[in-house]
């Protein structure tokens, strides 16, 4: 026993499981005394390997529990004789096992994560897994298939394959070891945690030499019914609403939600409920929910901690269903404000009451003129894209950024605060129903309930594009998330693996966030990922081949018949490839009429997927974008164009991006984010299988 209800088999017994499941073992004996164990040793023939055989020991090699290369009796006993006095202390046998000959030594491993449940890893063994961390993890269940696309990701997979005078090793007994581990883990959920450390590699089979078995006893999770996806609708599309702790006070967010939702243009009634006021803002107060005349499907609470029991209370009175918790201080605020938000979400439970929050700031929706925020905002354009935020900052300042910039029209916003009943996993599995959502944006600190969040990613991935941005990648921003809002950051690791086998298009940072959703919401998905690129500098052609090149995408050559309608407007002189410098032709024949040719040529190769035209903005490059790449688009419609450009004023920058917006084109600041843009679409089209391998 090592702590808690956690147990560690000894090593023979792990490997007894690990043979039994179908992992090759090396051979071995547990000896009682040093006679017991020469007389494995001749059995099984010089040399040996003896180990010391004990739960309580689990790094035996620190240790100095393990004795290796031992060519005879004498050597063996000379190290039972130092081994037995060492741990004469410790409950303990001793193993002896054949020595393994010579391999590639990996590192296979299991575990089941807290949120997601059980992952395998695989990677190099020696200098690779200490220096370079060359290691890939996926979710369990993997086949054999599954198991080589992970040995693929490892950085040193050209070592499994053969390298120089090296055989390949044997990649199909690999791939069945991780798969048999991945059963074990899966039908066995008294499994914690499996190390095979090193499972030694040949050009034919393969053997573990070393096993570490951690178990506890199975962990049953308390079962709740789902309530279905259209609870979640009055938090977008309420009839009437009630916002408890209105005020007259223009700094105060009770103040604020209702400025809002009348900017907005909210089609049902709003009742401030404030015991002090009888008007706010033109609109009739009320001392109590319950005093509101005629139905309210949604109330939002703007009050201190205190009085929030209450107010839940009353909106129970009234039938309220909906209620958006903006009072922060609970789970956001350490051990105490745990307890405070259990005992809050218990309350809205037995009340029959969906919570959104602690921490909460709510939902926006343009198309029925709901603004919750306690930011003012002006109205936004509505649109396709719907973002899940576990942050008040997609209702405030990137809404107000939003409304200015318009990279895209909103469908639905909801900032999810400690997600203390509504969560990534209700919303999700609404918007993937909602028709008004067309791509989905998520920025997610923690997952409440990984099991059910893999269900509904994998079914809203198969109907839209989910754009996921996740903090708390690194061990100090995990330290931040949980102070943020209360969640668990879990292994990064092991979330980029719930992404591939979902298909959530994963992305870094918040300016990836926004321009891959800027490129979902406006551009159809590729069928391949082949680009064509015509540029007015050749710094830009530089900056994108680079960027295809670390992104994966294929930059194709310029076919002969290409070739000569681009010779109606290059001079003879200058070198024509792909990327097209365009600048000796502009000098020719002026920035639209060479820009918009080049363009044309490009889109009708093909073998071109996809078209980045790239600007340097200065007045001789400015013209009529809709006017002069209108029709050549429309033509090849299921090829997506992406713009970029370089410098400019702010008038010069608002042109292009207004002339493509007219045109349905993404436009951003440089060719890298374009193509890292692009990369995203191809991706998501690969998952779809609309792209062409």
């Amino acid at each position: 026993m090592l702590h808690n209800d956690i147990t560690t088999l000894n090593e023979f017994a792990g490997s007894a499981l690990l043979a039994e499941w179908g992992i090759p073992v090396i051979d071995g004996a547990v000896a009682q005394n040093a006679a017991d164990a020469l007389a494995a040793a001749i059995r099984l023939g010089f040399p040996v390997a003896l180990k010391v055989c004990s739960a309580a020991v689990a790094h035996k090699t620190e240790r100095g529990g393990v004795s290796l290369h031992l060519a005879d009796a004498a050597a063996l006993a000379r190290a039972a004789k130092d081994m037995q006095e060492r741990f004469s202390g410790v409950p303990h046998t001793l193993l002896v096992q054949k020595m393994a000959r010579p391999g590639t030594e990996l590192i296979l491993g299991g575990r089941r994560d807290p949120v997601f449940g059980p992952v395998v890893l695989a990677g190099i063994g020696g200098v690779f897994a200490e220096i370079f961390r060359d290691t890939a993890v996926d979710l369990a269940p993997v086949d054999e298939k599954g198991a080589l696309a992970l040995l693929g990701r490892l950085k040193g997979a050209a070592l499994l394959s053969g390298y120089r005078a090296q055989a390949p090793l044997d990649l199909a007994a690999v791939a069945g070891a991780v798969a048999a581990l991945s059963r074990l883990l899966t039908e066995r959920a008294d499994i914690l945690e499996i190390d095979i450390n090193p499972l030694i590699a040949y050009p034919e089979g393969v053997v573990a030499v070393d096993a570490l078995v951690r178990l506890q006893p199975p962990r049953t999770a308390a079962s709740r019914k789902h309530p279905d996806p259209s609870t979640c609708a009055p938090f977008f599309q309420p009839e009437a609403m009630a916002v408890i702790g209105a005020s007259r006070s223009s700094g105060k967010g009770g103040n604020i939600i209702l400025r809002n939702m009348l900017k907005a243009g909210f089609k049902g009634a709003v009742h401030p409920i404030n015991p002090t006021c009888r008007e706010i803002l033109g609109l009739p107060a009320y001392a109590a929910v319950r005093d509101v005349p005629g139905p309210v499907d949604l109330a939002m609470i703007v009050i201190p901690k205190t009085a929030v029991p209450a107010a839940l209370e009353d909106c129970a009175a009234k039938g309220v269903p909906n209620v958006i918790l903006s009072t922060g201080g609970y789970a956001d605020m350490g051990e105490a404000g745990v307890k405070e938000q259990k005992s809050i979400v218990e309350q809205a439970r037995r009340l029959g009451i969906r919570l959104m929050g602690p921490n909460s700031i709510g939902t926006l929706n343009p198309l029925s003129g709901v603004a919750t925020s306690i930011v003012g905002l002006d109205p936004i354009r509505p649109g396709g894209v719907s973002i899940i935020g576990q942050s008040g900052v997609f209702s405030s300042g990137w809404a107000r950024w939003i409304a200015d910039t318009r990279p895209f029209g909103l469908g639905k916003v909801a900032c999810i605060g400690n997600k203390g009943d509504i969560n990534e996993s209700d919303l999700l599995e609404y918007l993937t129903g909602d028709d008004e959502t067309t791509t989905v944006g998520m920025y997610l600190e923690g997952i409440v309930d990984g099991r059910r969040f893999l269900r509904a990613a994998a079914a809203a991935c198969r109907k839209k594009p989910v754009v996921v941005m996740k903090a708390g990648r690194s061990e100090a921003g995990a330290i931040a998330v949980a102070s943020h809002t209360g969640s668990l950051a879990g292994s990064d690791a092991v979330f980029d693996a719930v992404c591939r086998k979902t298909g959530l298009v994963r992305v870094a940072n918040s300016e990836a966030f926004f321009d891959t959703l800027s490129a979902f919401e406006k551009l159809p998905l590729p069928r391949g990922n082949r680009i064509g690129v015509l540029s007015i500098t050749g710094m830009g052609c530089v900056a994108a081949t680079d960027a295809a090149e670390e992104y994966g995408i294929a930059i194709p050559a310029l076919q002969p018949e290409t070739l000569k309608k681009l010779g109606e407007v290059m001079p003879a002189w200058a070198p024509v490839r792909n990327p097209i410098d365009t600048w000796s032709a502009i000098e020719q024949h002026g920035s639209r009429k060479a820009t918009s040719h080049i363009a044309r040529c490009l889109i009708e190769q093909k073998d071109v997927d996809a078209l980045l035209v790239t600007f340097v903005l200065m007045p001789e490059s400015m013209f009529d974008i809709p006017e002069a790449f209108g029709d050549i688009f429309r033509r090849h419609p299921h090829k997506p164009v992406f713009a970029s450009y370089y410098g400019g004023t702010a008038k010069e920058i608002n042109h292009v991006h207004e002339g493509f917006a007219a045109l349905g084109v993404p436009c951003y600041p440089t060719p890298e984010r374009a193509l890292f843009a692009f990369a995203r679409l191809a991706d998501y089209a690969r998952f779809r299988g609309t792209i062409r391998r």
